[in-house]
């Protein structure tokens, strides 16, 4: 795929937003702005969790097929439940939040303002991706991201097939991701999940049918 002008273009007005935004960003976010988000879209891990069930259940009849569907649950967890958050903060606007997401993952040569995001998600979020490692894995989980891509890439450009092992890499990156990650997140922020999915955050919830929650009701 040609890099032509308006690639460049793009290039160039990501490297001046990120000049822009690089020197008060960490200073100005608030933990506000990242709870609002998670309490307005309290569904927004749905989509990717949905792909892991798949992918899972694919494993054992269709490596292949379980790699994209583990693929999938990967990037569209990353961007919907982490990155595009904490970009919503910083923009204040949705649809430009969403653009900013998918060019700080397609382009390579946004890796400045990648570093921001991943720095942000690490002292409002307290998970640093750069330096998160799995269980079971002793490479770090952005490193393994950036392999399931490759993966990927391979098996829709190429038609190749992928192994168990590869289905075994891709699954445990989409899970750490949805199933460790972002749960740490959301309770960092003072909110909790409901079946693994469902952000709230009402607090009452958490003493639910015990003695302290049946205090709470009588009252």
């Amino acid at each position: 795929m040609s890099y032509g002008p308006e690639d460049a273009a793009i290039d160039q007005g990501m490297a001046e937003l990120y000049e822009e935004h690089r020197e008060q960003a960490i200073e100005e976010f608030t933990d506000e702005r990242l709870q609002s988000y998670y309490r307005k879209n309290h569904l927004l891990a749905k989509p990717a969790l949905d792909s892991l069930l798949d992918a899972r259940n694919l494993l054992s009849t269709n490596p292949t097929a379980s790699v994209l569907f583990a693929a999938i649950a990967t990037e569209v967890g990353l961007k919907a439940t982490l990155l595009k958050p904490i970009v919503y903060g910083l923009v204040h606007d949705e649809s430009t939040a969403s653009l900013i997401t998918d060019l700080t993952i397609s382009y390579p040569s946004m890796d400045k303002y990648r570093a921001l995001l991943l720095q942000v998600l690490n002292v409002h979020g307290g998970v640093d991706l750069d330096t998160y490692k799995r269980r079971g894995s002793n490479t770090p989980l952005w490193e393994e991201i950036k392999k399931v891509q490759k993966i990927r890439n391979s098996l829709m450009h190429r038609a190749e097939r992928a192994s168990k092992d590869d289905a075994d890499i891709a699954l445990g990156t989409a899970t750490a991701i949805l199933e460790a990650v972002f749960p740490a997140v959301v309770k960092k922020m003072g909110l909790h999940l409901h079946d693994g999915v469902q952000i709230c955050g009402d607090w009452k919830c958490q003493y639910k049918n015990t003695p302290f929650g049946n205090l709470i009701d009588g009252t």
